[in-house]
């Protein structure tokens, strides 16, 4: 019997034993040893694969960084407590000491290093951050969970090196010459350079009117889709996730092939009226010529709000969906009119999408690098200003960088501005209690008038993307209307290896490989700052903001200043244009992930950890099946937004490197109109598939919940 009894307690210590081999702390410290062992310590300047031997004996560093972040793993190697049976007073010192040791050698590598990082000294790096995270979970922090611990140090730390760092090297562009000369008045004079307020005037006025444009016709569409007309709610979104999937400048060739110099109104305006033209006064100066007027203000005014009005539709359509129907009907009660409701008690509901829409609207113009690079003229805004500055020929890194400053600090107003004016008043009107009735009838010339403007804009669409389909068949646009299949054939025939090939599949790969990772990190995120409270939160949050804020030039930018110099040398690499993608469309995996997790009960979690399952099998095996629908929609936004991104990336592609925007606009600056519109249709017609396959995979998903509730 007392056999018997022993028999669970050696057990125990048979388990214990074994678990000791494979304690993290070894694990990381072994991966650290062997990184330094096998993995050269610098950057090899044309990769792994391309190098002699010489360079790649050269590569492995001795340097007194280096070694000091082995010494740091020999000693977490030795020092690791299942190993050593220290009694808790003497752990407790060595895990603060590992823990400080890990911390000032990742603060040494970053300060020290004078050469450019290799695959070693990431590893390197990434073992010692596990380390630090071991050290402090057993010092208790996040309640002795390791995970989480780990968790939150990959953040704080990707966000500092990806979103704060390159913003701050933005910065020091303004202070300090390219010869290290401190120059504290250079943002000033460049300001006031000639031609920048210019700029700043045009830019903001176009993004003003832009906002207002895009949040007016949302609010109107989303109106007509759920209070006018529920059947046309299917055809509306239709067409309002054209634009979405359209790359950003192909609505600006479009417009040039209807509203250009050769477009389709100049030519029907000259087969109505013949060669002379449309006499409209006396002489010949009366007489109509063609006209380049989509250049310039309204031109990108026009591109934008096609461009950005979906946006606007989608965030306001769910609100107005959802607006509790017996707080219409109480003010109809109190002898109100349809007019009056609306505007007293719906209008002041739905306030925040509005203004949300408007933010929207406006960073998104601001940001907007394609359209105003197509159809601007000489009409200039910050985003191409950016541009002209870096790859130009004057190449002023300062010029660029306070362009940049001024450019996130008017998105950052906008965003304080929506934020404010939202204010600290309750929106819910959607409780536990049930609601009888339905919505009551918008006012009768409202109905009308929204309904003109829907179906002016499902017209207007259609004739846009039917001359964006057309324009790939035809020899030229505006020249030559022969229907052919050469651009086809030119781009799509001649083998994987040329025509548009190499960047569409560079690009799909780019985009597989980002977003995936963007709606993890983003979900994370939403999840260790919604359900931890922890030192460096608010960093985080912080940081997430500026992430939804920034503009994308700003983004390209402030990486080509941060990464082009030792230690973190990435330019001209596939990392950095994956990196990009990752920290551009992060925000809307946090979105997706903070709205999800507001619907999720915390006792779910909590049965599971009193189960004993640590958070990483929770978070797994609980969590993630329930942010399902979230998950994918953040992977299927941030996949189209990459294959779809050139304001970042311009500035970070390379010749190996090139995606399918920065080839469709290197054809529209050499004027091949017919390439670009033939390659922007079958990115428009993959990215389609892409949306419709996902889609029904959620569809599918949600109806097998509802049938099992059933």
């Amino acid at each position: 019997m007392a056999i018997a009894q022993n028999k669970p307690a050696q057990n125990k210590r048979a388990q214990a034993n074994r678990v000791s081999w494979i304690d993290p702390l070894v694990l990381w410290s072994l991966a650290g040893l062997a990184a330094f062992a096998l993995l050269p310590w610098t950057a090899l300047e044309y990769g792994i694969f391309d190098v002699t031997g010489g360079e790649l004996l050269a590569a492995y560093g001795w340097s007194s960084v280096n070694l000091s972040l082995v010494a740091v793993a020999v000693f977490a190697l030795f020092m690791a407590r299942p190993w050593r049976g220290l009694a808790a007073p003497a752990a407790h010192r060595v895990d603060a000491l590992l823990a400080a040791g890990a911390f000032l050698g990742l603060l040494a590598a970053a300060d020290g290093g004078r050469v450019a990082l290799g695959y070693g000294a990431a590893v390197q790096l990434i073992a010692l951050g596990g380390i630090a995270a071991v050290a402090l979970a057993r010092l208790g922090f996040i309640r002795g969970d390791a995970f989480m611990t780990a968790s939150i140090l990959i953040i704080v730390g990707l966000v500092i090196l990806f979103v704060f760092f390159p913003i701050s090297m933005v910065f020091s562009k303004v202070l300090v010459d390219l010869d290290g000369t401190f120059t504290p008045f250079a943002f000033f004079d460049n300001v006031t350079a000639f031609g920048i307020g210019r700029v700043l005037v045009n830019s903001l006025s176009l993004a003003v009117a832009v906002g207002v444009s895009t949040t007016i016709l949302g609010l109107v569409f989303a109106l007509y889709a759920a209070r006018v007309s529920r059947r046309a709610q299917g055809l509306i979104k239709l067409f309002s996730i054209l634009p979405i999937i359209t790359p950003p400048f192909v609505i600006g060739l479009s417009l040039i092939l209807i509203f250009g110099r050769n477009g389709t109104i100049n030519d029907l305006l000259l087969a109505l009226f013949g060669d002379g033209g449309l006499f409209i006064g006396q002489g010949n100066e009366g007489w109509f010529e063609r006209s380049p007027y989509i250049y310039g203000f309204w031109g990108i005014f026009l591109a934008q709000t096609l461009s950005f009005t979906p946006i606007s539709f989608m965030l306001l359509v769910g609100m107005i969906s959802t607006t509790n129907p017996a707080l219409e009907e109480a003010s109809l009660t109190m002898r109100a009119s349809d007019w009056q409701t609306f505007r007293h008690v719906t209008f002041p509901l739905i306030r925040p999408g509005i203004a949300n829409a408007f933010l929207l609207g406006v960073i998104a113009s601001l940001a907007d690098f394609g359209n105003p690079l197509v159809l601007g003229g000489d009409y200039d805004v910050m985003a191409t200003e950016i541009y002209f500055s870096i790859v130009g020929a004057q190449l002023d890194y300062a010029r660029a960088a306070t362009l940049g400053i001024l450019l996130l600090a008017f998105s950052l107003a906008a965003y304080v501005i929506q934020r404010q004016w939202i204010g600290k008043k309750s929106y819910v009107t959607v409780t536990g209690k049930g609601g009888a009735g339905g919505f009551q009838p918008l006012p009768r010339w409202m109905r009308r008038a929204t309904a003109a403007i829907a179906f002016a804009w499902i017209l207007f669409t259609a004739i846009l993307y039917g001359s964006i389909l057309l324009g790939g068949f035809v020899v030229n646009w505006g020249a030559d209307y022969t229907p052919t299949l050469a651009h086809y054939e030119e781009l799509w025939t001649r083998g994987l290896g040329y025509g548009a090939w190499p960047s569409f599949l560079t690009t799909l790969g780019f985009a597989a490989v980002a977003a995936p990772l963007t709606a993890v990190l983003g979900i994370l995120i939403a999840y260790v700052t919604t359900r931890r409270r922890f030192l460096g939160r608010n960093v985080i949050d912080f940081g997430a903001m500026i992430c939804f804020a920034i503009p994308g030039t700003v983004i390209g930018v402030s990486y080509v200043i941060a990464f082009n110099t030792p230690p973190i040398l990435l330019t001209g690499s596939a990392v950095i244009v994956i990196i990009s993608f990752v920290f551009r469309n992060m925000p809307v995996g946090i979105r997706a992930g903070i709205s999800a997790l507001s619907q999720i009960d915390v006792s779910l979690e909590e049965a599971s950890l009193t189960q004993r399952a640590g958070s990483m099998r929770t978070i797994f095996s609980v969590v993630l099946p329930l942010l399902r629908p979230a998950l994918i929609s953040a992977i299927v936004f941030s996949f189209v937004k990459s294959m779809t991104s050139v304001s970042a990336i311009i500035f970070l592609v390379t010749a190996d490197t090139q995606v399918a925007t920065t080839y469709i606009l290197g054809r529209v600056e050499d004027g091949d109109y017919g390439q670009s519109i033939c390659y922007g249709s079958v990115l428009i017609i993959t990215m389609l598939a892409v949306i419709l396959v996902i889609n029904r995979v959620i569809g599918r998903s949600r109806t097998e919940r509802q049938t099992a509730m059933e």
